[in-house]
This record gives C-alpha cells, structure tokens and sequence, in this order.
C-alpha cells in the first residue's frame, strides 16, 4: 500500500503534529525585555489649586519687596556734632536709608559735595538727620547783626511755636517792683528778632533761647533779658 504524505508550499515536508516555530515577539533568553508604557495618571486638583496659591503668593511677595524699595529714601545724618557757626566738612556727613518719602526739607545724600565748607546755622547733633535749613553761607551772626542768648519764663512765650529761623518780637516789660503805671526809657519797647534755636530750661520752667537781633539793639535786649522782663511775640513768617 502506498502511504501519502502532505506538503506545504514550499516543498518542505511539515509533521501537523509538530507546532510551528515561535515569531518575532517570543522572549528570547538572556535578552531584557522592556517594560509596557505606563499611561499617564490623573491629576489631583489640590495639587493643582497648591501650585496656583504658591505662584499668586510669590507674585505677591515680588511687588511688596519692589514697593519697599521703590520707598526708600537716601539721605544725610550727622556724624558727629556740629555746633552753630562752625564749617562743616566731609566726615561730618553719612548718607543712610530712609522708609517712605524724602520730606522736603531733608537734605538728600546726592547732595552731600553741596554742604561741605558751608556754615551750620544752627548746632546740628550726632545722628541727626541735616535739614536744608540748618545749612547756610553767611556766618552767624552775619554782618551788622548780633545773637543773644535770653531766658524767658512760663507764659511769656508762646508754647512750641519757636522752631530756629522763626521772625520774633521780643517786647520790653514794666521793671517789677516799682509803682504802677511806672516806664522807663525799655518799658514798652520792640526788638525785632530771629530764633536761632531754643531749649527747655534746666528747672521745667523756662526757655533758653538764642535770638538774633541788631547789632546796635544787642546790649537792651541782654539787659532787659537780665532783669527777666522780655516777652515774646511769633509773627507770620510763611510757616515756618
């Protein structure tokens, strides 16, 4: 009997028992295979709102600073104490930083080559901030003019209002002691003034005040001042 056997296409005798080889995707020993694509997670919208807070807040944080340093101001402080007619010189100045805006009659650092060789109008103190007033040319007193020194009593002065470079009047007083109605060649006189600076008195009762007057009214105003019979008058003098 003749057995017949089965082909395949190619010629080639194939057993039906026998399983085909294995294709390309079969692992192969020793080789690493790679790991399948993860998909990507869902977000967490908390993490989400966090990140959104943390950005508004930084922005925040940015313009605050800027604002800070946007208000700061450089101006001039004393290094040492200068007193009134002495010349001020280089070391004497330090530029600091301020907080807020330059007020107006604050020297501003840039300006410190302007002050120096220039005359203190007034006794400017250590650690001081300068104010354009204090800062002059002229010597103190100038020409044809004369600085007193006064003392003045609770209620002959008015309270807080003498700032140096204010326009004064200093009035001459009745001498006390004698009978009413009483004058002398002082009594009721004017003495046209300017506050060079003022202090509070060692005994809480009294002014110490520095006045600058004419030369040739410098020896009555010192004496009425004496006898403690001068009162002050403030006039209008544009605020100061």
């Amino acid at each position: 009997m003749l057995k017949i056997e089965r082909r395949s296409g190619d010629g080639i005798g194939a057993d039906p028992t026998v399983d085909p080889p294995a294709g390309l995707d079969a692992p192969v020993p020793g080789v690493p295979t790679s790991p399948p694509p993860r998909l990507p997670g869902r977000r967490n919208p908390k993490w989400i709102a966090l990140g959104v807070i943390a950005i508004c807040l930084g922005a925040l944080l940015s313009y605050l600073i800027y604002a800070r340093v946007a208000a700061e101001s450089s101006v001039l402080i004393m290094t040492r104490t200068v007193y009134r007619g002495s010349v001020i010189a280089a070391g004497d100045l330090a530029p600091v930083t301020v907080s807020g805006a330059l007020p107006g009659d604050v020297v501003a650092a840039d300006r410190a080559d302007e002050l120096v060789g220039r005359t203190a109008l007034y006794d400017l103190v250590a650690g001081s901030v300068v104010p354009a007033t204090a800062i002059g040319r002229s010597a103190v007193p100038p020409e044809g003019r004369a600085a007193v020194g006064i003392r003045l009593i609770e209620g002959r002065l008015p309270s807080g209002l003498l700032h140096p470079g204010s326009v004064v009047r200093l009035i001459a007083l009745p001498a006390e002691g004698v009978e009413a109605g009483a004058t002398d060649q002082y009594t009721g006189g004017v003495y046209p003034a300017k506050i060079i600076d003022a202090v509070d008195g060692a005994d809480g009762m009294s002014m110490l005040v520095n006045v600058e007057v004419a030369a040739d009214q410098a020896a009555a105003v010192a004496l009425l001042s004496a006898q403690e019979r001068l009162a002050v008058v403030r006039d209008h003098d544009g605020g100061r």
